[in-house]
């Protein structure tokens, strides 16, 4: 049996609403190092964007180099990288060829697609591993020496139809891609890779394979088929993701091509989590919660002004990232006041307030209130440079 660990979207140096997330990413890769000591994977795959831009900041290209340090050195498993979509594939690759044969593989250029490496397992079973890092489709058209390659969808099977020329029967092969796969669902955090639909890439584009590891989308998901999948991403990165349960995949190979997928959890000392109420029930909910050092993104549903929302919540927890308000749900043609509008010319200035206010608060002017818009209403009237 050849056993794999599948991983991607780590996102190293990622800031959430100013906040850095090195400190939570660097406890998630040491879970990642504690799954492969559990796991002892015959190799490592990660399916793009090690990095959230092609420039990193320092600090993660040293977390990333103390797991490398960490895997492929001390334990000696050998890990098969390729660039995402917020990678630059050029940096990146850097020293590929002679991290090879060291055990760290990084199909970085669009020729490397067609340079396999053999992983053996314990009992002698072997397979074959492709990665196609993420470039523009022109570039794999000049590598086939082909001009009619627009899209992702037709470099990838291009690709991978050059690829089944090279796989060997007995020996199960597997692919590492950074893509958006037709029916994947997607989140709030990833970047769009195109405009339309030409990014798109059909899960037909993988048949042949005994495993495909996707990276791009960062909800753990079956894209269309069990041996097509997404590891999801390292972290929780967005309000879309806090329902995700973050975790790595191993994968199980048999040599008669049975494919077995184990997830193995990635649960963070600190959560993203998004809670909406009003202030004051999330204020006295916050003093009771036994998770207040989670990171909070907070909707406020109060349906008048709120006073000092954001040091009041962070005072109960104190990794506040964000505070905004809930809008109504509703559509201005469905409001009363609205036909009311429509049937007649004009209205009191103040009964339009006072019903606005109703209808989009659910409250009623107080007297004093009425009182204090009626008067604005009179100053606002009132003609320039008359006296008050």
């Amino acid at each position: 049996m050849i056993r794999l660990l599948h991983t991607s979207d780590w996102h190293l140096g990622r800031f959430l609403f100013g906040k850095s997330l090195l400190e939570d990413q660097a406890a998630a890769l040491d879970r990642i190092v504690e799954i492969v000591d559990t796991v002892r994977p015959h190799a490592i795959l990660i399916a793009g964007d090690v990095f959230d831009r092609p420039l990193p900041p320092e600090m993660a290209v040293r977390l990333f180099d103390d797991f490398l340090s960490r895997v492929v050195m001390e334990r000696g498993r050998p890990v098969f990288l390729i660039p995402g979509n917020h990678d630059s594939a050029e940096r990146l690759g850097f020293a590929s060829r002679l991290l090879r044969d060291r055990g760290f593989t990084i199909f970085s250029k669009p020729e490397d697609a067609l340079k396999p490496v053999r992983v053996r397992g314990d009992d002698g079973e072997e397979a074959m591993i492709f990665g196609i890092p993420f470039v523009e489709p022109v570039q794999i058209g000049r590598l086939l020496g082909r001009d009619d390659i627009r899209s992702f969808d037709q470099a990838t099977r291009a690709l991978t139809t050059e690829m089944k020329k090279q796989m060997v029967s007995g020996v199960p092969s597997v692919l590492l891609c950074h893509a958006f796969v037709v029916g994947g669902e997607a989140s709030d955090s990833e970047r769009d890779l195109y405009v339309g639909g030409s990014s798109h890439v059909d899960v037909g584009a993988f048949e042949g394979f005994a495993y495909t590891a996707l990276g791009h989308l960062h909800k753990p998901q079956r894209a269309g088929h069990d041996r097509v999948r997404y590891s999801g991403s390292l972290y929780t990165y967005s309000k879309s993701e806090v329902e995700h349960a973050k975790s790595a995949s191993e994968i199980r190979l048999t040599k008669d091509g049975s494919c077995e997928v184990v997830s193995h959890a990635i649960d963070p000392a600190r959560r993203l989590r998004y809670l909406e109420d009003t202030l004051e029930i999330l204020v006295t909910a916050g003093s009771k919660d036994e998770r207040k050092d989670d990171y909070i993104l907070a909707g406020l549903t109060d349906p008048g002004p709120v006073v000092d929302a954001l040091a009041r919540l962070r005072a109960v927890y104190p990794n506040l990232l964000h505070v905004s308000r809930v809008q109504g749900s509703f559509r201005p043609e469905e409001i009363p006041i609205a036909a009311k509008l429509r049937e007649r010319e004009a209205i009191d200035e103040l009964d339009l307030f006072s019903e606005f206010v109703q209808e989009t608060t659910g409250q009623a002017l107080t007297a004093d209130e009425r009182s204090f818009v009626l008067d604005s209403i009179r100053e606002l009237d009132r003609p320039e440079g008359a006296s008050t």
